[in-house]
């Protein structure tokens, strides 16, 4: 196998990647709470370090952060982000949301065929 997560999990991938990019403009939060949420999605997106292109924007909003250790709860005081960071955050989980969507959207077309080749065999 490539690295690559199984539909299931590209789905929800997708699905926690748009809430963290949603919550980054969210207008009834506080741009703390906003930071905080968006990083809560990220955080639980990825179990392990994503693989191919996935990696750069991931590594990005890491290092931004401070790079704590996979896994761990992430608490960054909005304060002590440098405005380069808070884009660099904000550019990189965008990125990140659209590859994990172009990435699921990929496996869907695959398994549609492999289900439309199958399917054809049978008859």
């Amino acid at each position: 196998m490539d690295g690559t997560p199984d539909l299931e999990t590209l789905r929800l991938q997708v699905e926690q990647l748009t809430t963290a990019v949603e919550a980054l403009d969210a207008p009834d939060r506080t741009p703390q709470q906003r930071l905080d949420r968006a990083l809560s999605y990220f955080s639980r997106t990825f179990r392990d370090d994503p693989t191919g292109p996935a990696f750069g924007p991931w590594r990005r909003i890491y290092k931004a952060i401070g790079d704590p250790p996979v896994g761990t709860t992430i608490s960054v005081k909005i304060d002590l982000l440098t405005p380069e960071e808070q884009s660099t955050i904000t550019q990189a989980l965008t990125e990140l949301a659209e590859h994990v969507k172009k990435t699921c959207e990929e496996a869907e077309r695959t398994a549609a065929m492999t289900a439309e080749t199958s399917e054809g065999s049978e008859a």
